[in-house]
């Protein structure tokens, strides 16, 4: 093929050798689908035996979640608590409720979901190997051990910043209970955070594998139109409509993730320079560094979040540019086999060019839409707070002076 093609994905990715496995990977969603079947929103497959333990781990995650919040607000007496773990008690219940609400919100877009993950997965089976798809693969996986990892980190973090303000050990005095918690408390913490990040991984992944589908589109595209194939014109246009059908459909199901996952950045941000302010104000300079990590890969998320918004909406309109830029009408025409080729087809390319044309439109909850630009503001509106918060404290100190 003369023309060159514009993907999203590098084609020169060497792996060291222990990391030779990935390319035998099939499906790109590979992880995805296992993290769900322990932890996600999407599969209840009453037939596998693993879904025993996803319920237990859900189950145990709401109990001890609701025992821990009433303990906390009802219970807990703020004078027989350190400030600082009082602070993280309230953390708990401020993050965990983020994460809760995040994968409650999914569970009626589960079908929805179950659709689009059920039409990429049958693309990839129909051509495995074909060559944007077989370029992608790896790339794609390896994105999805980035955000589990980068996930997992942040609820390890979680765990560790935790640790000794579990709000039973300040209201029963039990040593029984005291050993348990030491164990029952940082299970919370942690089943809570993969339970995020099994969400998390879904919905980023998801896209990633949309993005390489409209790069395989567009190359077949080309391909049909360099060699003419009326049928296989008639097949990518299909392809096309259907695409843009799955894409709708995950839009309006992960409209509200993307409003709860903001909500928890926003929340996690604003915690953690509201701890960084304290503890630089008290020299705590050991505690700054986990706070400073927390932020950081937050911030990294909320870009992250814009950024694979943006690639999608660059993918869906370069269909559009890469029909329009291939020449079709001229390749066209010459015979009258090929005229009346023309006459059947032209009406359904254009209509492949106005839509894609039309943005796809990731919003949060329809409130604002999804890009880099609003992750951008959310991080000025992040450091407004910071502003805010550091000159309260410093009033707060000239006043007790």
């Amino acid at each position: 093929m003369s023309n060159s093609i514009r993907a999203a994905f590098p084609s020169n990715i060497v792996l060291p050798r222990w990391m030779g496995f990935i390319h035998r990977i099939q499906d790109p969603l590979a992880l995805q689908k296992a993290l769900d079947q322990l932890m996600g929103f999407i599969s209840w497959d009453l037939t596998n035996k693993i879904i025993y333990i996803k319920v237990f781990l859900i189950t145990y995650l709401f109990v001890y979640y609701v025992i821990c919040s009433v303990f906390i607000i009802f219970l807990v007496n703020p004078e027989d608590v350190h400030p600082d773990y009082y602070l993280r008690m309230w953390f708990f219940i401020g993050a965990g409720a983020s994460c809760i609400i995040r994968w409650i919100a999914m569970i009626p877009a589960r079908h929805g979901f179950a659709i689009v993950i059920q039409h990429l997965t049958e693309l990839t089976r129909q051509k495995p190997y074909q060559p944007l798809r077989v370029r992608s693969r790896p790339v794609i996986f390896l994105c999805s051990a980035y955000f589990f990892a980068m996930n997992t980190s942040v609820s390890a973090f979680w765990t560790v910043l935790l640790l000794g303000s579990c709000p039973t050990d300040y209201v029963i005095d039990s040593p029984i209970l005291s050993y348990a918690s030491l164990l029952l408390y940082p299970m919370e913490t942690l089943i809570n955070g993969m339970v995020a990040t099994a969400t998390t991984v879904t919905i980023l992944t998801t896209m990633l594998v949309f993005i390489a589908e409209f790069d395989i589109l567009g190359y077949d595209f080309r391909e049909a139109f360099s060699t003419a194939n009326s049928e296989e014109i008639r097949h990518c246009v299909e392809r096309h409509q259907r695409l843009l059908e799955m894409v709708t459909l995950y839009r309006e199901k992960s409209k509200l993730y993307f409003l709860t996952a903001m909500s928890l950045y926003f929340f996690l941000v604003t915690f953690s320079c509201l701890l960084l302010v304290v503890q630089l104000r008290q020299g705590d300079f050991h505690s700054v560094r986990f706070n400073g990590i927390n932020a950081g890969l937050s911030i990294v998320s909320i870009l992250l979040y814009g950024r694979i918004c943006d690639m999608l909406e660059d993918r869906v309109q370069d269909i559009g540019n890469q029909v329009y830029g291939s020449d079709w009408p001229l390749k066209l025409f010459g015979t009258r086999e090929r005229r009346e080729v023309h006459q059947t087809q032209k009406s359904s390319i254009l209509m492949v060019i106005t839509r894609s044309q039309r943005k796809v439109g990731f919003t949060c909850g329809g409130i604002f839409e999804m890009s880099t630009v609003t992750s951008m503001q959310a991080l000025k509106l992040f450091y407004t707070a910071l502003t805010i918060l550091w000159n309260a404290t410093s009033a707060s100190e000239g006043t007790q002076n």
